[in-house]
């Protein structure tokens, strides 16, 4: 089986290469952005939320939540940029939604419950094992491996469509309203394989906009972006998106995998494309930024994920992201200020 959907994947990048090399139809909606897309110079702080499922979106919230009661908030960045799960809880932090949603016990009773709901844990039909499987055996992030992807995930009978998976999300970060200009959400255009940026002057729900970037190919969505129909924006040449924070005097950059070979056999990442994380890393700190890289990697007593949607990670990765966020306040304290 696997055989002949590698086979197809061959059929999609010929077709694709034999389609006119001009669009008869050309538009600019102001969404596609090139790599890299500089909009942190003069700026003094930047965040960028790397994407990493329930896993990641997990140690994020207990990460962050030690942060605060040890009395660091640092939802005050000047810029922000997140990607798939990071979208979500960039989303959430930069508007207060998750300091507001929750009191402490609250907090920790429905956090499970909630994030759960965004992809339920069921047996994957054909045409989602499809797209699951070309994200899988993509070793490059060239535009036709994208758009080859994003064929697959236009095909996808998933339960989550593209009309009405954002809602899932609206109930997750509790609002649609963009708060913050600060913001800024990533995701790609499964017809043209181009990086999309999403901000407040996109005029695009923030429910909406997060609902394509955490559109996992065979697992949710796709979702639309004005005319666009897009997919998670972590099927991307660029694991970060850190790009867009670039020129930032101080900047902070968090990533579930380490950038190494380790990540696909640890579980932590949906696709083979190359990891770009050390080399963003490297271009922030020759530009003058003061940057911190954040990696998660694999919780005390797990030493493989079987999937990054499983929601039997959120309880182990809440507790191992409050631990680090409580041996890692004072060295952030002193970084941030």
């Amino acid at each position: 089986m696997l055989g002949a959907l590698a086979v197809g994947m061959q059929s999609i990048t010929s077709a694709l290469a034999e389609l006119p090399a001009t669009n008869p139809i050309e538009w600019d909606d102001g969404l596609a952005h090139p790599i890299p897309y500089p909009l942190g110079a003069g700026l003094n702080r930047g965040i960028a939320f790397g994407g990493g499922g329930i896993v990641l979106l997990s140690f994020y919230a207990g990460y962050f939540h030690a942060l605060r009661k040890n009395g660091l908030d640092l939802s005050n960045a000047d810029i922000v940029v997140g990607t798939s799960a990071g979208s979500i809880f960039a989303s959430m932090l930069v508007s207060g939604n998750l300091y507001r949603m929750y009191d402490e016990l609250n907090f920790f009773a429905d956090f499970p419950k909630l994030f759960s709901k965004l992809v339920p844990e069921t047996k994957q039909n054909p045409s989602q094992a499809r797209a699951t499987h070309f994200s899988l055996i993509a070793k490059d992030a060239s535009t036709e491996t994208i758009q080859g992807i994003g064929r697959a995930a236009m095909a996808a009978r998933n339960p989550g469509s593209e009309d009405s998976y954002h809602k899932t999300v609206k109930r997750i970060i509790g609002l649609s309203e963009w708060k913050s200009k600060a913001l800024h959400i990533t995701a790609n255009d499964c017809y043209t394989g181009e990086r999309i940026v999403v901000s407040k002057d996109s005029n695009i729900p923030v429910d909406v906009a997060c609902g394509a970037s955490s559109s996992l190919p065979g697992g949710a969505g796709p979702t639309f972006l004005k005319d666009r129909l897009c997919m998670d924006g972590g099927i991307c040449e660029t694991s970060t998106h850190s790009d867009v924070i670039r020129g930032v005097k101080k900047a902070l950059v968090f990533s579930l995998g380490d950038g190494t070979a380790n990540e696909i056999t640890q579980g932590l990442r949906t696709s083979s494309m190359p990891d770009t994380l050390l080399k963003e890393i490297e271009i922030l700190k020759a530009g003058g930024t003061d940057t911190i890289s954040i990696v998660t990697g694999l919780a005390p007593g797990i030493e493989h994920i079987d999937s990054i949607m499983n929601p039997k990670y959120i309880a182990p990765y809440l507790k191992f992201g409050m631990d680090r966020g409580n041996a890692d306040t004072q060295k952030l304290k002193s970084f941030w200020s």
